[in-house]
């Protein structure tokens, strides 16, 4: 049986990732807490490494693992060109895209990056990112000063601008800063190793930890609910329920009462609950912790 080795995210995306493995019945355990390496209790998966985000491309593209979850922007970061099999809209804290974004002080008078003063500093992570950034607006005088954490405070100390990732933008606010350009969106997503992709023997497995990790995702944004339901009203219950494919309608053992159980999107759960209140719907029963939806909603 063929196996595949796997790289995902430490740091602040790791518990992020580790959650969906665990939906997905893929709980990491691990054992060499020094080497960040891991089982999974599939025969099927040899490796699961754990590395940070600004290196898994470049270990990806030199052939050491055949799947990497990472951001979308380290990989445009280094310029790599994987091909994508999954986007996972996830950020360090919730369920969005993160932004890589220019930002400036918020009283500075710089609103582009033409306005910029001649060879001044420029603060980031994103190193290679910003250096072409900057060559694109015709501003290769720009210097690039690496940044190894805590990038809005960098302005403090003689930087003119930051390149750096943000959700919200609350903490650049914080520091007075001011967004001035958006250089890109970045998704988590799941890549392979195109050598990888392309032996039959490990494809199956590479599909189908996919689709795993896709039903993980998908059940974070579903609840499943159970609601008791008079039969004069039963038909407008199963509206107002719906679901992925309409719910299961069962009789009770009470005459003239059925129980509907459905999985619908967990930003449409009060507003369901709400409408079946007002229909006289009360025996309501909500599920929040659904492990794996396998399939795509409608």
């Amino acid at each position: 049986m063929s196996q595949i080795d796997i790289v995902i995210p430490d740091g602040s995306m790791q518990k992020a990732v580790t959650d969906l493995f665990v939906r997905a019945g893929l709980s990491p355990i691990m054992e060499k807490k020094r080497t960040k390496q891991a089982t999974v209790e599939v025969s099927w998966i040899k490796r699961l490494v754990f590395q940070r985000p600004q290196e898994i491309p470049r270990y990806l593209e030199n052939g050491h693992f055949d799947l990497g979850i990472v951001g979308e922007d380290w990989i445009a970061n280094w310029g790599y060109n994987f091909p994508v099999l999954l986007k996972l809209p996830i950020g360090r804290s919730g369920q969005k895209p993160v932004r890589i974004v220019l930002a400036v002080k918020k009283e500075s008078n710089l609103r582009k990056a033409e306005d910029f003063p001649l060879g001044c500093e420029v603060a980031t992570e994103y190193v290679q990112l910003a250096q072409r950034f900057f060559s694109e607006k015709g501003r290769p005088d720009v210097r690039i000063i690496p940044s190894y954490g805590n990038t809005e405070h960098k302005i403090e100390f003689g930087a003119t601008a930051i390149v750096d990732v943000t959700e919200s933008g609350d903490s650049l606010k914080e520091n007075g800063l001011e967004i001035i350009y958006e250089i890109m969106e970045s998704s988590t997503v799941i890549v392979v190793n195109p050598k990888s992709y392309a032996d039959k023997n490990k494809q199956p497995f590479i599909d189908c930890f996919v689709r795993l990790i896709n039903g993980a995702y998908q059940a974070s944004k579903y609840v499943m609910l159970v609601a008791n339901v008079p039969e004069q009203v039963l038909s407008e219950a199963i509206k107002i329920i719906e679901g992925l494919k309409g719910p299961t309608v069962s009789p009770l053992a009470t005459q003239g009462w059925f129980a509907l159980q459905s999985i619908v999107p967990r930003e449409n759960e009060q507003k369901i609950i709400f409408d079946l209140l007002q229909i006289g719907v009360t025996d309501i029963i909500v599920n929040r912790e659904i492990s794996l939806v396998m399939s795509q909603p409608k």
